[in-house]
């Protein structure tokens, strides 16, 4: 009876031991379900942010394609803009070349004209800063008097001979046939700097200051 009831204990002791280790099997695979579960929702989100990401990037794609094309379009009318503005100035440059020859000629032609009738001829030549050259030919041996005056529109601020005050009209001579005599004009753009000359007489002329 001893051995029969020893048997049994060790049978029960072994039964219970068996249940045990099904028990932390169970709880092992449990726990590995588990963890599988929770590694599948992190892929899952994974591939989720993996998806958000692929798509923010091709919107950011198309988005530097439109900018990209809309720069190069800019940069298209940007160039047709300078070509064209390139030709307006080389047109106005043509024109203003044109206007210029023309007034030297019609220039020529009136200082021709007056030294046949006898007229005084002047001629304008700048020289140092703010200063500028009268030459006097083709008319009389000597003019005694002769007036320059400031020309509306030219630039010109004033006129003076020596330390005097600028005024709009300076009195000079005489003035000797082929000679010359220096005045001073505060311009403040040499190239358009025009004065007229009084010398009776004469009806009074318009004369450009030549470079």
């Amino acid at each position: 009876m001893i051995a029969l009831s020893v048997i049994a204990a060790v049978v029960a002791m072994c039964a219970v031991a068996i249940s045990l280790w099904q028990a932390r099997e169970a709880k092992n695979a449990q726990d590995a379900a588990k963890q599988a579960y929770d590694e599948a929702q992190a892929a899952r989100k994974a591939v989720e942010q993996a998806a958000t990401s692929a798509l923010q990037a091709k919107t950011a794609l198309e988005d530097v394609k439109k900018v990209a094309a809309q720069a190069q379009e800019a940069a298209k009318q940007a160039q047709e803009a300078a070509e064209a503005s390139r030709m307006l100035a080389d047109e106005a440059q043509l024109t203003a070349q044109q206007a210029t020859q023309q007034v030297n000629e019609l220039t020529e032609s009136l200082n021709a004209e007056r030294m046949r009738r006898g007229m005084p001829t002047f001629a304008i030549t700048p020289g140092a800063p703010d200063e500028f050259r009268l030459s006097y030919f083709g008319g009389p041996a000597v003019i005694e008097q002769l007036t320059v005056s400031v020309v509306p529109g030219s630039r010109v601020l004033g006129l003076s001979q020596h330390d005097e005050p600028p005024a709009e009209h300076l009195a000079l001579g005489p003035l000797h046939n082929g000679s010359a005599i220096t005045f001073r004009a505060a311009t403040g753009q040499r190239a358009s700097a025009v004065f007229q000359i009084r010398a009776e007489p004469w009806e009074p002329v318009v004369v450009r200051a030549d470079q």
